[in-house]
């Protein structure tokens, strides 16, 4: 009875798992295809998009080329097929030109303090505006906008296209889009605001992150794929979700989800038909299977029983037979034994060349932090043999400024039985500095500590170009001098210094004259190559001591710790010279020339910026002056 109640319920089990297991099939097959259409409709847009905004970067173009203060569109048909409205729009933010010709222009429209327009002063290159009223109706658009620059590269104004969200045929293909018989397909902007819906009502209106928890998890992480979720109306979907344009919009793809579970509840019931028919079937037969091989033990129990009640003196011994497969079940558990034994000593194998060859440097410990084992790659980093690490560790060898935090970390993980990490310099056995990464993990059995592993990884190389990034963050570029978080750190230490010693320091303020009027007049790169001859006349009029910056555009500080005044006035009246005479040699840069204001650190300074402040007004004082002199402060 027992054996048939076990048997019954592994049938009924049976059958719930394979109906759980068609179920996730299903649901995955409906995954998939929503996820393609979702894809199709992705690229389509990515399409549609990149050739409206193509077609105003070339509209944008011919209006560079025609060079007119009010160009018009007549030659743009092309560009008319992808928009219900295109406006040309000049510098000032005002409608110059339109098509079709039905207000905008003649009306003068002004767009200065638009969203959109502001963007595209900010810098942007294409925008695509939220769903809004249009300026000719009430009928909800979207504005997609390119600026227009001239050859130099100046703002001249954008050009616009309007298109209507209700009307337009691209999206109204896309969102009347059926998807089985309650799917559809939505376009969504990175704000939340519909685009495109079935439901013409939601047009423009803006969703909520519980409304549209997918859509926003794309919005706000780039996030993309296919997820069980609750719609709008409260009702359980499958919904996959593209960004288009660079996340600009979002596709959304959706369907009922009972819908998708409609082919599992017909398949369940004649499964559990099938089932039904089938247990009954095989109940009967086992148990005329079982009572076929049980009649020797019942035999066995009715023989016992005559004994107990003395009717019977013996009991009768049973045949081999009957017990063969009680043997051959037992000779399969040892069979079993000696192949887990054998995949447990493969299985060591493998850790213990895994061990000696990884990259990483790995050592094991005994609850108490003791290390046991190392394997080479750990001997290789440190310099140090097995045998010396495994007696002694590595502690004495580490910087003497990293040692004390190291064992704290080490102690507080095997009190806390946790992880650490920390980054430590270690003392290589052939004199070298090596820097390294300890972690350490807890080995648990039974949730108790039975000891820790740890992994070594060498980040020398890593620390080296941390190092070199941060000495390149503080340098300017164009003149190899510091440039200004560089220089405001050395100033400061200087300050410091000059306090802690009681030594003078003075502070000189330099501005170059005239800079501006011949970066405009021969460019850029003229200005640069200015900046840079007057950076190396200072180098060379400057100790190796001296502190010397860039502190923004044309403007220069030296701080001449040590100095004199009277020294400070010499190194100033070089500099105004040396640069008059690069001024000789090139008529270009003969403009350029040099005011310099000095001041000297005061006991009442309180920092470095006061020292600045009046360097700079002394500099200022020298430029009113004509220049090419210095000022002391």
């Amino acid at each position: 009875m027992v054996v048939s109640l076990c048997f019954t319920i592994a049938t009924l089990s049976l059958i719930m798992v394979s109906v759980n297991i068609q179920q996730r099939t299903l649901i995955d097959e409906a995954e998939q295809n929503l996820d393609r259409v979702a894809s199709a409709f992705q690229t389509n847009l990515d399409v549609i998009l990149n050739t409206r905004q193509q077609g105003l970067v070339n509209l944008a173009d011919n209006l560079q080329r025609w060079g007119e203060d009010h160009p018009g569109l007549a030659d743009e048909a092309g560009l008319r097929q992808l928009f219900d409205h295109v406006w040309v729009v000049n510098r000032a933010g005002v409608v110059i030109d339109e098509w079709p010709r039905i207000g905008a222009a003649q009306e003068r429209l002004n767009l200065s303090q638009n969203s959109m327009f502001q963007s595209l002063l900010d810098g942007n290159n294409f925008i695509l505006t939220a769903p809004q009223p249009s300026y000719y109706n009430n009928e909800m658009v979207v504005h997609a906008s390119v600026p227009v620059f001239d050859s130099d590269g100046s703002f001249l104004g954008a050009v616009v296209g309007v298109f209507s969200l209700r009307n337009n045929e691209v999206l109204n293909r896309i969102v009347t889009t059926r998807i089985g018989d309650s799917g559809h397909v939505a376009i969504v902007d990175h704000e939340g605001y519909v685009v495109g819906h079935p439901d013409r009502l939601l047009l423009g209106s803006q969703l909520s992150a519980s409304q549209a928890p997918l859509v926003f998890s794309a919005i706000q992480s780039g996030w993309q794929g296919v997820e069980q979720t609750v719609g709008i109306n409260g009702e359980e979907i499958l919904q996959a979700v593209k960004p288009v344009a660079a996340g600009k919009w979002i596709v959304v793809a959706q369907v009922s989800l009972r819908e998708a579970m409609r082919p599992v509840r017909f398949v369940r019931n004649v499964q559990w038909v099938l089932g039904f028919v089938a247990l009954v079937v095989t109940l009967g037969l086992l148990s005329v299977i079982i009572h076929a091989y049980l009649r020797p033990l019942t035999r066995l129990q009715d023989e016992v029983a005559a004994v107990q009640r003395g009717h019977q003196e013996h009991l009768t011994e049973p045949g081999i037979l009957e017990l063969r497969n009680l043997v051959y079940r037992f000779n399969n558990l040892l069979a079993q034994n000696a192949a887990s034994q054998q995949s447990l000593q493969r299985r060591q194998a493998y850790l213990d060349q895994i061990l000696a060859t990884s990259s990483a440097g790995l050592f094991m410990a005994n609850r108490k932090g003791q290390i046991e084992y190392v394997n080479q790659r750990m001997v290789d980093m440190t310099g140090y043999d097995t045998k010396d690490l495994i007696k002694n560790g590595f502690v004495k060898q580490l910087n003497e400024q990293h040692r004390a935090h190291f064992t704290s970390k080490v102690k507080q993980a095997i009190d806390d039985v946790a992880t650490a990490s920390v980054e430590v310099q270690l003392r290589h056995n052939d004199g070298k500095l090596v820097w390294l990464r300890i972690e350490t993990s807890p080995v648990l059995l039974n949730k108790q500590c039975v000891g820790h592993v740890g992994t070594v990884t060498d980040i020398t190389s890593e620390r080296e170009k941390i190092d070199a990034l941060r000495h390149a963050a503080l340098q300017d570029t164009l003149t190899g001098l510091l440039n200004r978080r560089g220089l405001e750190k050395a100033m400061h230490e200087s300050f410091q210094h000059s306090v802690e010693n009681q030594q003078p320091l003075v502070l000189v303020m330099i501005d170059l004259d005239n800079f501006k009027q011949v970066n405009d007049t021969h460019g850029h790169a003229f200005g640069d190559r200015v900046l840079s001859d007057v950076a190396q006349v200072m180098r060379s009029f400057t100790r190796e001591s001296d502190v010397i910056g860039r502190l923004g555009g044309d403007e220069f500080v030296v701080m001449l710790p040590g100095c004199t005044l009277e020294r400070a006035q010499q190194v100033a009246d070089g500099l105004i010279r040396a640069v008059a005479k690069l001024g000789e040699r090139n008529q270009e840069a003969q403009n350029v020339k040099l005011s310099v204001g000095i001041c000297q650190r005061l006991a009442s300074d309180d920092n470095y910026a006061e020292l600045l402040t009046r360097a700079d007004h002394a500099a200022y004082e020298a430029k009113r002056a004509g220049g090419s002199r210095w000022v002391l402060a």
